[in-house]
């Protein structure tokens, strides 16, 4: 496999449309077995298994069957699959970290299934470059994502607050967030909070290193962050938590790798939460109480810190047993209107134009809600960064356990981020 460079990573594949490709090639006589892991949620997983049955009864030469465990999970998982040499044929990836798989030759490329089992034609440009790397297709989008806070709306009016009224979910700073914290969890009982914590927040601190002139990982592939920069970032959550906007540390700190069921917006705990905007149609299906969307807080300066991108992708394996079945279905999920109409917008806003048209007349108010939300974000959001290298994974899980100590008050934050920035250059110095 040729080395990769990160740099060099989103060209245009050169593979045009290609005539619709559900039918696939003949197959054996036999029935191919095809194995699909994704991390999910409740929400998700009724949603997947519903459309593999759709893929099965069309596809009777096909059977697919689905894996699927929490997000915290997931990456370990895959992890002991790797080492074993038993991947499930497809699995789900983000775009975060998907390039040290890619490197580790875990996921095969698919340009050579491009015009037979898979259809590139009613794709978006955009999803297609963004699957592509070093000029060779890896990954199939499933929709576009980015970062979102989701907050209770009833908790928000209890404390009267409502968007446009001293609250703008497009353009909202740190220091709304802390006005508005505080005041959320005045006017609801003791023990629920304004806003969740995010000084374990791996996305929330990247947007932060962006908003502050930095980037999060330099061009030598070293951490981007400073020492400066995470012990701000730090004490902005300190001083909301120090007036009343955020449950106390240790709280927090039970809660950095939580599942969605126990995310602090779904279990009372906080009015906010601060996560990916594919998300919110889990959230809203866990709660009664509507949920609005925002962005990521800024600082007082406005520099866009937030970004979109794929929100997932669906990826060849390595151990494929049959790469030509594998892809048959890859390319169903992401163009047969029937699967994706199911779907919904559950992992993000869909690649393919007929699935997004086709959804329209479908949509859930949380669905409809996570459109409006990319519409107002449209000219806000900083550019999409290269893939992140190889120890990515590592890196953020590096952060939210040094982060854990900080809010369990372990060490001073100056060395605690000190610390952070030494093992972070250490991991991407061995990857």
């Amino acid at each position: 496999m040729t080395q990769l460079t990160r740099r060099r990573f989103m060209q245009t594949t050169a593979a045009g449309a290609a005539a619709s490709a559900l039918g696939g090639r003949a197959f054996a006589q036999d029935t191919a077995q095809i194995r699909h892991f994704w991390w999910g949620n409740p929400e998700r997983d009724r949603r997947t298994f519903a459309v593999i049955d759709i893929f099965n009864e069309a596809h009777p030469n096909i059977q697919v069957t689905g894996e699927t465990v929490g997000f915290g999970d997931y990456f370990p998982k895959l992890t002991t699959q790797i080492a074993g040499g038993n991947m499930p044929d497809v699995i789900q990836h983000g775009y975060g970290a998907i390039f040290e798989y890619i490197e580790r030759g875990a996921i095969l490329p698919l340009d050579e299934y491009v015009g037979n089992t898979i259809d590139l034609s009613g794709i978006d440009d955009s999803a297609i470059q963004a699957g592509t790397f070093d000029g060779q297709l890896y990954a199939l989008s499933i929709g576009a994502n980015a970062h979102m806070a989701m907050y209770n709306k009833a908790m928000y009016e209890a404390a009267g607050i409502t968007a446009g009224d001293g609250f703008d979910p497009y353009g909202w700073t740190y220091d709304d967030v802390k006005r508005i914290a505080v005041a959320v969890s005045e006017a609801t009982p003791d023990g629920v909070y304004g806003t969740d914590d995010n000084t374990a927040n791996w996305q929330n601190f990247s947007d932060f290193v962006v908003q502050r002139g930095g980037q999060l990982y330099n061009e030598d592939d070293t951490i981007g962050a400073t020492v400066e920069m995470l012990v701000e970032y730090w004490n902005i959550w300190k001083d909301i938590r120090d007036a009343g906007g955020a449950p106390p540390g240790p709280a927090s700190a039970g809660l950095v790798s939580a599942d969605m069921a126990d995310w602090g917006i779904v279990t009372g705990q906080t009015a906010t939460t601060y996560q990916w905007s594919n998300q919110l149609v889990g959230v809203q299906a866990l709660l009664q109480d509507p949920v609005g969307a925002a962005m990521f807080p800024n600082t007082a300066d406005m520099v866009p810190g937030s970004y979109v991108q794929p929100s997932q992708f669906i990826c060849l394996t390595r151990d494929t047993s049959n790469a030509e079945a594998a892809t048959t279905y890859m390319n169903a999920f992401v163009n047969m209107t029937e699967m994706t109409n199911v779907l919904g917008l559950e992992r993000g806003i869909p690649a393919n134009t007929e699935a997004r048209n086709a959804l329209i007349p479908t949509l859930t108010e949380a669905e409809a809600a996570s459109v409006e939300y990319f519409d107002g974000i449209r000219g806000k959001t900083a550019e999409l960064p290269p893939p992140f290298p190889s120890g990515a994974n590592e890196v953020e899980e590096t952060y939210k356990r040094v982060a854990t100590g900080v809010l369990l008050e372990q060490s001073s934050m100056e060395d605690a981020a000190q610390d952070f920035i030494d093992q972070a250059n250490f991991v991407l110095s061995r990857n």
